[in-house]
């Protein structure tokens, strides 16, 4: 009775391919179902796995990049502002299969986190002389925790996944301000959290 109600499908047969892409199309899905898709938590837009039978090797990847200016000339006086944001999160992590049947797949896991971040913003005065102040924030963190895993899948070549995590993070930040070309003494601070991520993000994933 007990070998019955196993399941009859290998990891082989559900993932007859070894690689797997997948992008992150959840802000896509929102705007056409016209919901909010700013819920979503999960910072990655790009996933790479490599299937190794009953265990996958995983990764993932987001950059962004913001630059902006603004000439502000309210109450009669005239203020530039300028900022430049560049941000990257990346993991890497193992997980393990359990196949549930011909169409989904459970998977358990850890990941290790990494984050990168620069963000440099400029105010320039040109009232009463004229004065700059730029600020220069450099940030470094790490972390890691367990993941869960749901994939659904379409074809040998297309599946559907959403996953939930918990990770521990540790950040440290770097900061500097230049008041008309004079440095100040540099601040340091960091942070820990521990950080949920809810099944809120959809990932098309496509093998080859």
């Amino acid at each position: 009775m007990a070998q019955s109600q196993k399941s009859n499908f290998s990891i082989d047969e559900f993932y007859p391919y070894k690689n797997e892409i997948g992008i992150n199309f959840t802000n896509v899905l929102g705007n056409v179902l016209s919901l909010n898709p700013d819920n979503a938590s999960s910072p990655y837009g790009l996933t790479y796995r490599r299937h190794m039978g009953k265990i996958s090797f995983r990764s993932a990847i987001n950059v962004n990049f913001t630059d902006s200016n603004e000439d502000d000339f309210s109450n009669g006086l005239f203020i530039r502002r300028s900022l430049n944001v560049l941000k990257s999160d990346f993991r890497i992590g193992l997980e393990k299969h359990l196949v549930l049947n011909k169409r989904f797949l459970f998977s358990y896991g850890i990941d290790l986190l990494g984050a990168i971040g620069n963000e440099k913003s400029e105010i320039q005065d040109f009232n009463s002389g004229g004065r700059t102040f730029t600020s220069d924030d450099k940030t470094f963190g790490g972390g890691l925790g367990p993941v869960l895993r749901l994939e659904y899948k379409i074809s040998d070549r297309i599946y559907l996944s959403s996953e939930s995590s918990m990770y521990g993070f540790l950040s440290q930040t770097k900061s500097s301000l230049t008041i008309n070309g004079v440095k100040d003494e540099d601040t340091k601070s960091s942070n820990s959290s521990l950080i949920l991520v809810l099944p809120q993000s959809l990932f098309f994933n496509i093998s080859f």
